[in-house]
This record gives C-alpha cells, structure tokens and sequence, in this order.
C-alpha cells in the first residue's frame, strides 16, 4: 500500500479498495431493497440508472482497515469486517435520515424522501441484517467478538437515536446529555470499527483496549467537527441542507454550552430554541452568531482539537505498524485542519 498520501487521497483509496466488495454484499439482497440500497450508496439514481457516488467518505472502513495495518494482506484479512461496519453505519444513516426528516443527502434526496418511510425502513433493516450475516460467515473466534461489538453499537445508537428526537426544539437541554448523544450514535461505533482492525491481526489486550480509546476519542472529534462543520464550515455547503440542526433546534453540544451562559445573547438563543416557527436564511444565521457570541463555537473547537490530541496519544500502542499509524495520524490531524 502507498504510504505517503494525504488524508485525502487515502480516504479515495480506500473507498476504490471496499467499493467492489461493498457492491458483492449489496448483490445479495433481493429487490427491491437491493435497488434501495444501490441509490443510497450512491451507485443508481432514483429511476435505477448508474451514477457517480458524491462525498461519500467510509471513515469506519477507513479506521478499520488502517487499524488494521498497512498491507495489502492487513487490509484482505479486515476487509469483510470493513463491509459489515460501512453497512451498519449506512442502516444508521438510512433510519436517523427517516427520524430527522432529512430531505437531501450528497446532494440528492434521502432514500426515505425517494421511496417513502416504510420502504426506508426496511432497507435499513436489511442493511443491519446483511452487515451480521457477513460476520456470521468469518472463522473463528474473532467473527464473534466482531459480532458482538456491533450488535453493543447498534443498540448504543438506537438510543442514542431516539434520545436525538426526545431533546428536539427546547431551550431546556443538558450538555452531559447532549455529550452522552454523541458517544451513542458516534464514538462508541467508531471506537468499535478500530477495534475490529485490532483483532483481527490478533492484537493483545493492550493493544486493543488502546485502539478502543483512539476510536473513541477520533469518534469525538469527528462528531464534535461534523456539527462545527454544519453551521461553520464550508466544504459541504453544495451537499447538504446548511444549518441543518439549528434548523430543527437540535439539542447540539455546542448549543447547550452557549445556553449555560448569561445575558441578553443567552437570553435570545433561549427563545430561538423554544420558538415553533419555521426560521429563514436570515433567523439562521442569526442563531449561528448568537451561539458564537455565548462561546459555543469557541467551546466546540477547543473540543475538536482536545479529543484529537487524545485519540494521537493513544496511537504509537493502538497501531504497531509505523505506515497505517502515520496515515492514521493525518487522517485525525485533517479533522482539526479547517477549524485551525
């Protein structure tokens, strides 16, 4: 494997790497969920003609197969494990999009949006159902560790989902459990796919439990830039629905941080959060400045680059192999990049 790439240039690899083996398990399903399941990765449009996948990343294949190691070899013995982790996160996305009512995803509607809720819900079924039957199909006993992990991640995520809804639209929301949120649906998954290159190259405990704590301190930061990147950042503006959770007054970190404040600012973000009104462009961009103005978005970036810090102190023992650690290491250094 090349060693000297950028963040980005490793992420496009290891999408070109997956995608064949990725398509094999989608093969798999029967229609119509296959042809469901084929547009949301991108691969059909809506009519069931071939398109060109936009800004998908596969971060849990990508954290699997480097924790894995480097070589062409790490990678083939990881690759199943890979497959079944991207399925469980795009059965996760499938159903938050459904929870979230999203209407766009890379820039084209979300499945549910496509082919309707119910449709939407089984194909994320099917997706959690392939992802267990792939595992089941791997030798010995690191295929029921590996099972067992997932089966802990998603049913951490289904809470952490519905915990998502619960705290919608109110001014009255807890940072400990905006925090417990992200670790649900994100960290702890994540920590779980670097577990899973780790055992499977038959690492120690040690070695383990560290890729355990690097997984879950990059899962941090990688939550914590996603929500700096949708009101802050820049790089997803043509893909996604901008302001998306200030939009939906989600129960964010950053927000229940700015709403710990006081004052005449703290005092308007409260009621932006409590108001049932539709906001416009204008209302947005407003709430985004009034967060900024109570800390929050001073408080979100120093969280970006702390979990970051964390997640490289964990790496020279989470992964031996001194290339995978270094693409590792510029794959959690890229997080922080954009916000400086």
């Amino acid at each position: 494997m090349q060693t000297d790439r950028t963040a980005q240039q490793t992420a496009e690899d290891v999408t070109a790497y997956l995608e064949p083996a990725l398509r094999e398990a989608v093969g798999r399903l029967s229609l119509p969920v296959r042809r469901m399941a084929e547009y949301h990765f991108g691969w059909v449009d809506a009519e069931g003609r071939p398109s060109v996948p936009v800004g998908f990343r596969r971060r849990p294949a990508l954290l699997a197969l480097l924790c894995a190691g480097s070589s062409r070899a790490a990678w083939d013995a990881v690759r199943t494990a890979a497959v079944a982790g991207t399925l469980l996160s795009a059965a996760g996305t499938v159903h938050d999009d459904i929870g979230d009512r999203e209407m766009v995803r890379k820039g084209r509607p979300t499945l549910w949006n496509a082919v309707g809720v119910p449709s939407a819900v089984q194909v994320g079924v099917a997706l959690h159902c392939l992802a267990f039957e792939l595992l089941a199909a791997e030798p010995g006993e690191a295929a029921r560790e590996l099972a067992r992990r997932a089966a802990f991640a998603v049913r951490e995520c289904c809470s952490g989902q519905i915990l998502d809804l619960e705290c919608e639209g109110s001014s009255r929301m807890s940072l400990p459990a905006a925090q417990r949120l992200l670790e649900s649906t994100i960290a702890m998954p994540t920590a779980g796919v670097c577990v899973v290159g780790a055992v499977v190259r038959g690492a120690s405990e040690d070695a383990v439990a560290a890729a355990e704590r690097f997984g879950y301190h990059a899962g941090m930061a990688m939550a914590y830039f996603d929500d700096w990147e949708g009101v802050w950042g820049t790089s997803r503006d043509d893909l996604e629905d901008a302001f998306a959770d200030l939009r939906r007054r989600k129960a964010r970190a950053f927000a229940a941080f700015a709403l710990q404040s006081a004052g005449p600012a703290r005092d308007q973000l409260a009621a932006y959060y409590d108001d049932t009104a539709e906001p416009g462009p204008a209302e947005l961009r407003r709430a985004a400045a009034l967060v900024e103005e109570c800390g929050g978005r001073a408080w979100l970036e120093e969280r970006i680059r702390e979990h970051a810090e964390a997640a490289l102190r964990e790496l020279p023992e989470a992964v031996p192999d001194p290339a995978a650690r270094a693409e590792l290491a510029r794959f959690v250094r890229a997080i922080t990049a954009e916000v400086g």
